[in-house]
This record gives structure tokens, C-alpha cells and sequence, in this order.
């Protein structure tokens, strides 16, 4: 066998290797949402109910709702769904210690955040609304004493909200968890004309 039937054989069996590689990508990025049994979304529909806060367990690393989590954080979660109303939260700001919100569609895409330094006289309040639902509570606001919460309008009618909150050291774990499970998530009834 002379050099160039090597040549040519070598050539025919790489082509032959990145054919086959290229069909079993393509094949392989085609079939992916098949097997991907939850989104985002419905995976933390497990911890919580729309308009419920849901605390994630002390979970080991591995383990956790988010993986990589930093361990001195404690996280909870508030599903969202606006085709059944707004979304209230309110959260009551102790001093320096931290808590954040931050808000997310249903593949989570952040779209909103925030943390305790936003809080006006020790409060937090939000509603996340549809841009109808915003019109009816504009409608019914009081000019003479106007609303503090922050209103926003979201990407999509679903989505969720992450709290979380530093505990410094490891024996305060506690009370960051008191801290995450005292902001209240709820539906905020709205009547739309």
C-alpha cells in the first residue's frame, strides 16, 4: 500500500468520525428538551405553591435548590402566577443584617433585585402586577396619601421569587431562617374593571 491509499484511508475514516460525531450532536441538542422533565419552574413548584413561601431545607452540598449555594445564606422561594392576581411581599428590615429579593422569570432570567438597603423605614413592600391589573390599582389609588410599594411589571404572567438572608456565622443560621420566613408572599386581590 503506497503512501497516498494511507492518505486517502485516513482521509475517508476522520471524515467518516466527524460525520458521525456531527449527527449524534445534532441529534443529541434536538432530543435534549425530551428528556429534561422539569423547568425551572416546576422544579420549584415542589417547594412552594404560587403566592407561598417555601424555605429551602439545610441541604448538604449537592443538595441544595441552588446548586453551588453558599452555604451562610438561606434561601426561600415564592412562585408566582398573575393570571390568579398580583403578588404582595412585604418584608419588616432589621438594621444591618442582610436580605435580598431578587425576581426571576419561569426559566430564570432575573428581571428585578434587590436588597435591605431599598427598604424605607424598616419596610419592604411590593407588588408584582400585569399591566392591567397595574391600571385598576392606579385607579384606586389615593392622591392624598399615595402608595409606597414598589410596583413592578414582569416579563411574563409566571415566574419566581428568591429571599435570601446572611447568617455571618454558622450559629446564626437560625436567625437567618426567621428572617426569610418572616417576609409574607401572598396573592393581592385586585378587581379589574
Amino acid at each position: 500500500m503506497n503512501t497516498a491509499d494511507r492518505l486517502l484511508g485516513t482521509l475517508i475514516w476522520v471524515l467518516a468520525v466527524l460525520a458521525i460525531a456531527g449527527v449524534t450532536h445534532i441529534v443529541t441538542i434536538l432530543t435534549l428538551p425530551a428528556f429534561a422533565s422539569k423547568d425551572i419552574y416546576a422544579w420549584i413548584g415542589e417547594l412552594a405553591k404560587p403566592a407561598q413561601l417555601g424555605v429551602e431545607p439545610h441541604a448538604q452540598p449537592g443538595s441544595q435548590l441552588v446548586p453551588f449555594a453558599d452555604p451562610a445564606i438561606v434561601q426561600a422561594v415564592c412562585p408566582f402566577d398573575l393570571s390568579q392576581g398580583g403578588l404582595r411581599l412585604h418584608a419588616d428590615v432589621e438594621g444591618d443584617r442582610f436580605l435580598s429579593l431578587s425576581f426571576h422569570t419561569p426559566q430564570g432570567k432575573l428581571f428585578y433585585a434587590l436588597t435591605d438597603l431599598a427598604a424605607r423605614e424598616g419596610r419592604i413592600d411590593i407588588v408584582v402586577l400585569t399591566a392591567q391589573q397595574l391600571e385598576a390599582v392606579e385607579a384606586d389609588d389615593d392622591e392624598e396619601n399615595p402608595s409606597q410599594d414598589l410596583r413592578l411589571l414582569p416579563p411574563t404572567l409566571r415566574g419566581f421569587v428568591f429571599i435570601n438572608a446572611l447568617a455571618d456565622v454558622l450559629g446564626e443560621r437560625e436567625e437567618a431562617e426567621r428572617r426569610v420566613r418572616s417576609v409574607s408572599c401572598g396573592l393581592e386581590p385586585i378587581v379589574e374593571e
